[in-house]
Formats: structure tokens, C-alpha cells, sequence
């Protein structure tokens, strides 16, 4: 597995940049820092728990001497002390590289087992100097013999009538057991390297898995073209690669949308100047410069188109305005006023039964100036599908938390396969009796006005009784 990992990364030029392999290598490095210092500690650990255990078991066995006589001790004579060691040391089998010594006036006794080492044999300077110990020994007690190593022992002087009769030693050589710990550790260090090789190639996996979301993010970001922009990432699970492939979704939505945008604002732009353009070059390549009147109505023509063309630019500005979000400028509004001020101002479109249905009671936060426009542009719709007999009403009102603004009219209505479509640029009914005048912006306008509100239009609508065009926008707690 290491072989083909290490093939595929010479392959692959910058596989020693690559977050993967990065990632891989910090982890391998902090593991091997960790392992490697957690042994030399959990070695010295060991040995010190091997130290501790023997110098336990020294202590029992001088507990255990002591326990047998104790009791009964001050009543003994001399001869008794020999009898009690020869019983004690027949009876009490020593461990593994313990050393039970008993000296008796100062001299030399008897052990078990017999056989000693030369560093607590019986003519050694140890014994001698132990066998006149007058107080226990019982702290860390150490020699070191060349043949066997560190020695520890402990003394236990006896005494009968208060003077010290004779001496209990007990020793033990520590590097059998140490040995033992070192083997144990070895095989530790064997489990653990295998243990981290297993991981590196584990990890190795996972960290594939885990930033697989940025691989993908990258191929779908290469797949990406000026006429393809609906590629996307999925999102799975959660947590930050989740969020990285929502925010990237979230812009490749919004430059979808912006380049849409742009593609309709250059195909609105072609379409709707060209058919101005080419009656203006027309009249004026036919112009008679000596004919006073076919000068003038060609002038008068030239002019009404160029306003036209001026009344197109600035509807499709601010159609792209209004995808901008500085395009609001909110403000506290009076409601009813603001009612009150648009009646007035429809009134001057035409001649028509206007009505102002109701009034709604309240302050609002909106934008004053563009719900005004979306209105007008509404009540101007009204009028071309009405005549002068024909009632227009206008209302507002609070209701369910929004705010709502409509305009009712009694005229001809809009086809039901229309009513969707006439919100979409220089779409018109069919049932539009003046369906040459315009650009058919107008209710796109007021679509794109109720959006930026984070609202909507409405529309109910029944051929030859009329139609309701009802703006919804939620009512804004503050500014």
C-alpha cells in the first residue's frame, strides 16, 4: 500500500502541495512525535513500577519474619533465634532472584536459597557490615555488583532483652523482572508501529473522504463556462465542507442569475432598439432636406421615437437596479397618506370612474418612491384596458403581517393563458387593445419592485369583468 501510494504521488507533480498529502504528513509527524516521546516515559514508568513492586515484596517478607516472632520474642533464648530462622527459612520460599540472609551475633547464619551472589555472599563486606546493623533498614538500598547488577535490599536487626541479637536480610536482583519489562515494552513498540502504519493508510482515506467536497468543488469550477453556469455541488451531511458547498452553490446562484441578467438586459437592448433604429434611418434617408412639411413630420416622427428609445433605456436601468441591493432606500411611511397621495396622482392618467376603496391605518417601513411607481405603473395598465366608463379603485390595508396594495378595474380582463407571462420583459396580453404602444416593462417593473420588498404581485383576472393587480409585502419591524 505505501509502494502505491508513494507511485502515485511521483505521478502527480505537486503531490507533495496537496492538501491530502499535507494534511497526511502533519498528522504523520505529530503521531511519531508522540509515540516517540511517550516511550522513553512509559519505559521509565515501568521500571519505576518494577523498582517499587520489589521493594514491596522486601517489605513482606520482613512483615512475615516478624509476624512469627513478635509475639513471643522476649521470652526466647538465644539458641531459640537460630531455631526461628531455621524454621523460617524452611518454610518461606523466596522469589525469583530473592535473597533471604540471616546473621546471628554478628555473623554469618544460614540463607535460602544458599547459593549467593558475591555481592552478599557470606564472607562479603556487605554481610559483615549488615550483620551489626543495630536499626532497621528499610529506605532504598542499593549496590551494584558487576556480574548481576543492581542489588536492593533491607535489614531487620532482632532483639531479645533489648540487645540486637541477630539480623534478617533480605535482597533482590531487579534486572530479571527489568528484562522482562523491556521485552514487554519491545513488543508494545512492535503493536505500535504496526498501529501507525495501519493509521497513516487509514487516514490517509478518510482525509480523501473529508476533502473530497473541495475535489469536487474544484471539477465542478472547471466544468464552468460562460454558457453553462448550472453546474453545482451536492451537499451532504453537515458541518464546514457542507457550508463551503452551500456558499459556493449560493454564488454560482447569484452569478447565474447576473449573467442571465446581463445575457436578457443585451437581448432586450437588440430587440427593442433595433425596430427605432431602423424607422429613424428610414425617414431619414428618405428625407426631402427641400420639403418643408415632409421635413417636419419626419423630425416629429424621428423625436417620438427617440423618446420612446429614451423611455426604454431607463425602464430596463432600472430593471437592473432593482437585482442591486442598495435599489431600496427605506423609510417610516404613513400608510393612509400614502394612499391618499397616489389617488391623487392616478387621477391624471385619464379619464375614469377612480375610486379609493380603502385606506389602510398604520406606519409602514418601505420604499416610498418605488411602491409609488409600481402603483402608477399598475393604474396606467388599468387604463389601457378600460374606457371611460369603466371603474379603477385603488386600496390598501394590513392584514396577516403584510401590506397590501391593489388596483381594481372593471375593464376588458386578461386572458387566463396570459395572466402568468405578462410579468415576464416585453411580454403583453393578447387581449391588449393597444398592444403596439409600449415595451411591455411595465409589469415587470412592478414584479421586480415587490421582490426587492421580499413580496410579490398577485393577479385575478376574468375576461370582459376585469382584473385586481395586488401587491404583498411584509410588513418590516424596523430599519
Amino acid at each position: 500500500m505505501i509502494k502505491f501510494l508513494i507511485k502515485k504521488c511521483l505521478r502527480e507533480k505537486e503531490c507533495f502541495w496537496e492538501a491530502r498529502t499535507r494534511v497526511l504528513a502533519w498528522y504523520a509527524g505529530l503521531t511519531a512525535l508522540f509515540i516517540g516521546l511517550s516511550i522513553p516515559i512509559f519505559t521509565e514508568l515501568t521500571i519505576i513500577q518494577v523498582d517499587r513492586r520489589v521493594k514491596e515484596d522486601l517489605l513482606e517478607e520482613i512483615e512475615a519474619f516478624v509476624q512469627i516472632y513478635s509475639h513471643d520474642i522476649e521470652n526466647n533464648r538465644e539458641e531459640d533465634i537460630a531455631i526461628i530462622f531455621d524454621h523460617f527459612l524452611q518454610y518461606k520460599i523466596p522469589g525469583d532472584k530473592t535473597f533471604l540472609i540471616t546473621t546471628i551475633n554478628g555473623q554469618f547464619y544460614n540463607s535460602s536459597p544458599l547459593s549467593l551472589p558475591q555481592a552478599i555472599s557470606r564472607n562479603s563486606p556487605l554481610i559483615k557490615n549488615l550483620a551489626q546493623t543495630k536499626k532497621p533498614l528499610r529506605g532504598k538500598n542499593l549496590i551494584t555488583d558487576s556480574q548481576v547488577g543492581e542489588i536492593l535490599y533491607k535489614a531487620e536487626p532482632i532483639a531479645i532483652n533489648g540487645q540486637v541479637r541477630g539480623v534478617l536480610i533480605v535482597a533482590n536482583i531487579p534486572e530479571g523482572e527489568r528484562r522482562e519489562a523491556f521485552v514487554a515494552i519491545l513488543i508494545v513498540i512492535k503493536v505500535l508501529l504496526v498501529a501507525f502504519i495501519l493509521a497513516l493508510i487509514s487516514a490517509w482515506r478518510m482525509v480523501g473522504k473529508v476533502l473530497n467536497p473541495i475535489r469536487t468543488l474544484i471539477n465542478t469550477a472547471q466544468t464552468i463556462s460562460e454558457t453553462d453556469l448550472s453546474q453545482r455541488i451536492p451537499i451532504r451531511g453537515r458541518g464546514e465542507t457542507a457550508e463551503l458547498a452551500q456558499a459556493f452553490n449560493k454564488m454560482m446562484n447569484r452569478l447565474e442569475t447576473a449573467f442571465k441578467s446581463q445575457q436578457q438586459f443585451l437581448n432586450d437592448v437588440s430587440h427593442e432598439l433595433r425596430t427605432p433604429i431602423t424607422i429613424i434611418r428610414g425617414h431619414l434617408e428618405l428625407l426631402e432636406y427641400n420639403d418643408p412639411q415632409e421635413k417636419a413630420e419626419t423630425i416629429s416622427l424621428v423625436l417620438d421615437e427617440l423618446d420612446r428609445m429614451g423611455r426604454f433605456v431607463e425602464e430596463l436601468l432600472l430593471l437592473a437596479k432593482a437585482e442591486r441591493k442598495d435599489f431600496l432606500i427605506l423609510e417610516e411611511v404613513d400608510l393612509s397618506e400614502l394612499t391618499g397621495k397616489m389617488y391623487l396622482k392616478m387621477q391624471g392618467l385619464g379619464e375614469r370612474q377612480w375610486q379609493l376603496e380603502s385606506q389602510g391605518e398604520g406606519t409602514v417601513i418601505l420604499d416610498r418612491q418605488w411602491i409609488i411607481q409600481a402603483m402608477m405603473n399598475l393604474a396606467h395598465n388599468a387604463v389601457k384596458f378600460t374606457k371611460s366608463t369603466d371603474i379603477i379603485a385603488l386600496g390598501s390595508s394590513i392584514n396577516n403581517g403584510q401590506v397590501n396594495f391593489w388596483i381594481r378595474d372593471t375593464g376588458i380582463g386578461i386572458p387566463p393563458q396570459d395572466q402568468e407571462r405578462i410579468f415576464e420583459r416585453f411580454s403583453r396580453s393578447s387581449n391588449n387593445p393597444n398592444t403596439s404602444r409600449g415595451a411591455g416593462l411595465g409589469l415587470s417593473i412592478v414584479s421586480a419592485i415587490a421582490k426587492s420588498h421580499h413580496g410579490h404581485v398577485e393577479l385575478f383576472s376574468q375576461l370582459e369583468k376585469g382584473s385586481i393587480f395586488t401587491i404583498l409585502i411584509p410588513i418590516k419591524t424596523k430599519l
